[in-house]
């Protein structure tokens, strides 16, 4: 932006009392982070440069590596040559069947098999014991050079024993280097093993991954015949054993038969229908006797009644029932004598029957008697035989179960003896490896373009930790933004370093940038108050060095040369930095002033080629800023006021000692200097604190010292106004 167009937005963006709202800057400036990274660029390059270097001093030690692979396809499904099941089956095709495989290309068992199949142990690729030492490429490596420190700080171990490996240590070392140096995998979606070696050889790379696909189907092939051999072994024995069982069960059938060939199925039925007739026998007896002995006691008791016509009817014999009608006759007769003969004669023949009816009771008695013993033995006989049936069929049971056990088994014997010849593995090479035209590791190019991008990003970081560590000031937003305050001019840097040319150069180049950006600070101060512009100014800053007294003679002279008649007081008389930029004479000065020992016209120096008038500072052990709260300083400052148009106050630091601040009371305006990419936050934040405790309110700020060529590259927009407004500069 241009002078003009700076003092109004300073105006536009004053406040009644002077000051500007903080504003919040966003929290990304593309442009600034790109001007950043380009004005940081070699830096950069050197970072890249370095990573570079380092990651091909590491690929200059790194062994090149050669990957090879070999492809087993895994069979799920395979066809049987004989319908027989299999003593191994195969495994399934879920996730933790394929998952084993890969466990067992890494068992110790494989991996064995290939370290002697390919006389590993005399192998300096495998056998690290057998390379050559490292060459001047050790000195990269950082476990060597502190093995070597450590060997140097605290000796080599001397007179320690060497110990020797064993010939199974070197095997187990191998194993674990070989497992180490070989991958598997399967490829997605296929029954396809992938079997990866990686080695310091291409050759021996493919001869490792060939060699593992080659013994990991060897091994699937003795697997299964270890499995048949084993279970044929095992079927031969308990078929032996099943047989001597048979045999030992068959001849009990047998010897148990031949004691008791008579009894059978057939043999128990008979029994039991003769069991039966008997029993019926018996029965038969048994209601005859009953009714014959009931006959018996009925006639016995119809004689003692003398129911004679009962009597015959009872005995159904013709000769009693002849005897009982005769009775009957005699008995109405009366005739005693016929009537006891015929009772005697029936008594005889009813006797004679009755006899024969107890011997046919006692017959019939000695008949059931019989009977039922014959009944008795039959049943225990039965009895006898049906439990030695039990037995007999219990012990053909146990033979016919252990000759279908026998069976079952022979048949499996002879199955799995079968299938010793005919055993398939699950798996056939598919791909054998061949050998790698290149290293897979390292890779040249991308190594080395990590390490270059790992030099960029470690350079990024520190250029942006550095830049947010920053704590000054580089433009006038920043400025604004973070005190609240107006900034009212911006000085650029002079190009020259000698105090004494400052004035000179204002003087001889009053079109200058530098002249112009201090004619646009006057500008400002001036149009701060149009009603009461100040005439007493103040310069202060936070720390020695920012500018403020470039600021201050500068000022002077621009106002001077509107013909004003200007006084420059220098109250920071500890330093005394007025006589870097004038031949002032050895007189008295400020103090010698206010304690009325010299007057005015005595003390001041008016510089011809300037038109200034200057009031030196004085050395002194009074304290200053007693002095410059005196009455006397107040009453100084009122008598140049109606002398001159304007004074300008040079003043001691503000952080360092209380002067500024005691003499910012008698100032109409108070201009705070910054400088620019030098000055701390945390300072002018504590300066300006200062001013504020005391109810000063600061005119405005000025950031001095401005690099222009050096904020160009941070990317402000400061710049662009220099450079597009430099055609009305002379420098």
């Amino acid at each position: 932006m241009g002078l003009d167009s700076n003092v109004r937005q300073a105006l536009a963006t004053l406040r009644a009392d002077g000051a500007v709202e903080p504003t919040h800057e966003p929290d990304v400036d593309l442009r600034r982070l790109l001007m950043l990274i380009w004005r940081s660029k070699w830096l950069i390059a050197l970072f890249a440069v370095a990573g570079i270097a380092i990651a091909y001093a590491q690929l200059l030690r790194i062994t090149p590596l050669y990957t090879a692979e070999s492809r087993v396809l895994w069979e799920i499904d395979q066809t049987k040559i004989v319908d027989i099941d299999p003593v191994a089956r195969s495994l399934g095709s879920d996730y933790f069947s394929l998952g084993s495989q890969i466990e067992v290309i890494k068992s110790g068992r494989l991996l064995e098999r290939v370290v002697t199949e390919l006389d590993l142990a005399n192998d300096p690729v495998f056998n690290h014991a057998l390379q050559p030492p490292e060459g001047w490429t050790r000195w990269l490596s950082l476990s060597n050079n502190l093995g070597a420190l450590r060997a140097y700080l605290f000796g080599a171990g001397e007179g320690r024993a060497a110990v020797e490996e064993t010939p199974d240590q070197v095997t187990e070392r191998l194993i674990a280097t070989v497992r180490g140096a070989v991958q598997a995998e399967w490829l997605d979606s296929t029954y396809v093993l992938i079997i990866r070696a990686t080695t310091s050889d291409s050759q021996r790379s493919a001869d490792l991954a060939n060699a593992m696909a080659k013994f990991y189907i060897l091994d699937q092939l003795e697997t299964k015949f270890d499995a048949t051999r084993q279970a044929t072994d095992w079927l031969t024995a308990r078929v032996a054993d099943l047989r001597v069982a048979l045999q030992a069960a068959e001849k009990s059938v047998e010897g148990f038969s031949a004691g008791m060939s008579l009894v059978s199925e057939e043999a128990l039925a008979v029994s039991a229908r003769q069991l039966k007739d008997l029993r019926e026998r018996a029965e038969t007896l048994a209601e005859e006797q009953a009714v014959t002995a009931d006959r018996l006691r009925a006639i016995k008791a119809g004689r003692t009644s003398e129911q004679f016509a009962g009597i015959a009817e009872l005995m159904r014999e013709p000769q009693l029932a002849r005897l009982a009608g005769e009775i009957d006759r005699v008995k109405g007769s009366g005739d005693g004598d016929a009537r006891a003969q015929l009772l005697s004669r029936f008594d005889a023949a009813l006797d004679t029957a009755t006899g024969r009816m107890a011997v046919t009771v006692d017959r019939l008695r000695g008949q059931e008697a019989t009977v039922r013993q014959t009944i008795t033995e039959l049943e225990a006989k039965q009895e006898d035989d049906a439990k030695s049936l039990v037995q007999l069929r219990e012990l053909q049971r146990e033979a016919e179960a252990s000759r279908l056990i026998y069976e079952f088994f022979l048949a499996r014997l002879k199955e799995t003896s079968v299938q010793e010849g005919i055993q398939r593995p699950d798996a056939r090479i598919l791909t054998e490896a061949q050998v790698p035209w290149g290293p897979s590791s390292p890779r040249r190019g991308f190594t080395l373009m990590i390490g270059g991008g790992g030099g960029v990003l470690l350079a990024l970081a520190l250029i942006l930790l550095s830049e947010r560590l920053n704590t000054s000031f580089r433009s006038t937003d920043e400025l604004e933004s973070l005190t609240g305050e107006a900034v009212i001019g911006t000085i650029p840097m002079a190009p020259f370093t000698r105090r004494r040319a400052f004035l000179d150069y204002l003087i001889d180049k009053p079109t200058s940038n530098v002249a112009e950006a201090i004619r646009n600070l006057r500008t400002s101060v001036l149009l701060a108050n149009v009603d009461q512009p100040p005439q007493v100014i103040l310069l202060a800053s936070a720390l020695p060095g920012e500018g403020k007294t470039t600021c201050c003679v500068g000022l002077a002279q621009i106002s001077r040369a509107l013909g004003k008649r200007v006084l420059l007081v220098e109250c920071d008389i500890r330093r005394r930095t007025f006589q870097d930029y004038f031949d002032l004479p050895p007189q008295g000065g400020l103090l010698s002033l206010l304690s009325g020992s010299r007057e005015f016209d005595e003390v001041v120096y008016y510089d011809q080629e300037s038109g200034l008038h200057i009031l030196p500072g004085e050395s002194s052990s009074v304290n200053a800023a007693d002095v410059f709260a005196s009455q006397r300083f107040s009453d100084f400052i009122a008598e140049m006021r109606g002398k001159f148009d304007f004074i300008f106050i040079d003043t001691p630091p503000v952080l360092a000692v209380p002067d500024a601040r005691v003499i910012a009371k008698a100032a109409d305006a108070v201009l705070f200097c910054v400088r620019w990419n030098r000055t701390a936050r945390e300072n002018v934040t504590e300066g300006l604190r200062f001013f504020a405790q005391i109810n000063v309110k600061i005119a405005g700020l000025v950031l001095s010292q401005v690099n222009i060529n050096k904020m160009a590259r941070y990317g402000y927009s400061t710049y662009r106004y220099y450079r597009d407004t430099s055609k009305y500069y002379h420098s």
